[in-house]
């Protein structure tokens, strides 16, 4: 079971994404990232790294680059590859020490963001490859962190000390985070409006009887 061999990829993908004009898709599967064309061409892989767990690529705006996180260094790093494979993968985080998840591109391709498993939210800047941490939630992982349509706010949901979650902003203008919801209810899941002058978000504001995600009974 050790020896090297070839194994079939094809019915082990472990996320998909079409590029930013609709010619390729991009996977990734058992491990390395792949390319393949929506109607003519060749299917590429791109990371080549039998020995490492290569995951959540995610196309640039322009379609260039595929930013994805790896542990091809023993802790999960950010990585950008050019769409065509023509260059090396090119480790562009240090440091890291927790699981991390889905690198997401501000729409202008400046930043990079992305968030770990002790429950940190980060800004990768790509011109000087600097990381700040924005946010550190008190319980659980930060997972729905979305660009506003020009790149220059990121909303996500984070929990409250009473247990709640609340939507907050970061602003790339002051490097400030701010709740923008009322904590005495549950909010999260936010979207922008497509010129980023609104924001939408899920929100549980229902006071009836609903079944308790801790006992088999009615909570109210």
């Amino acid at each position: 079971w050790s020896r090297p061999s070839r194994v079939a990829a094809g019915n082990l993908m472990e996320a998909v994404g079409l590029s930013p004009k609709g010619e390729r898709a991009i996977f990734a599967a058992r491990g390395d990232i792949f390319t393949a064309p929506i109607e003519k061409g060749p299917t590429r892989n791109l990371t080549h790294s039998s020995s490492a767990h290569d995951k959540w690529p995610n196309w640039s705006p322009d379609g260039s680059q595929i930013a994805f996180i790896s542990d091809m260094s023993g802790e999960d790093e950010i990585y950008l590859v050019t769409q065509d494979g023509s260059k090396p993968a090119e480790q562009i985080t240090r440091g890291g020490t927790a699981m991390r998840y889905s690198p997401e591109w501000a729409p202008d391709g400046k930043r990079i963001a992305f968030a770990d498993k002790d429950g940190k939210l980060y800004i990768l800047t790509i011109s000087d490859r600097k990381v700040i941490e924005i946010a550190d939630s008190p319980r659980g992982q930060i997972r729905d962190y979305v660009w506003s349509p020009r790149g220059n706010f990121l909303a996500f949901s984070m929990a409250n000390a009473n247990q709640f979650s609340s939507v907050h902003v970061w602003s790339a203008g002051d490097n400030q985070v701010r709740r923008v919801t009322d904590e005495f209810f549950n909010s999260y899941n936010p979207a922008w409006d497509p010129q980023g002058s609104y924001l939408y978000f899920l929100s549980d504001r229902e006071f009836a009887p609903q079944i308790s995600n801790v006992e088999f009974n009615f909570a109210t």
